[in-house]
């Protein structure tokens, strides 16, 4: 399990705003669930490296 720190979890809300997606679009776009990315977006949330791998893909598209 890796964990989603409080850092990462703000900087990946703050492109979803830059992007003016909601919550369902944002996890759409990443390839998650609409629940585990509430939790990641809480920040400190442990998940597998699967899940881990395509928000930090998605994170890094575009920048």
């Amino acid at each position: 399990m890796i964990t989603v720190t409080q850092e990462q979890a703000k900087a990946i809300r703050r492109k979803q705003a830059d992007l003016s997606l909601n919550i369902e679009q944002t996890a759409k776009a990443i390839g998650i669930t609409y629940i585990t990315y509430k939790r990641i977006i809480k920040g400190n949330y442990n998940t597998k490296q699967s899940v881990y791998d395509k928000v930090m893909k998605w994170f890094m598209a575009g920048y």
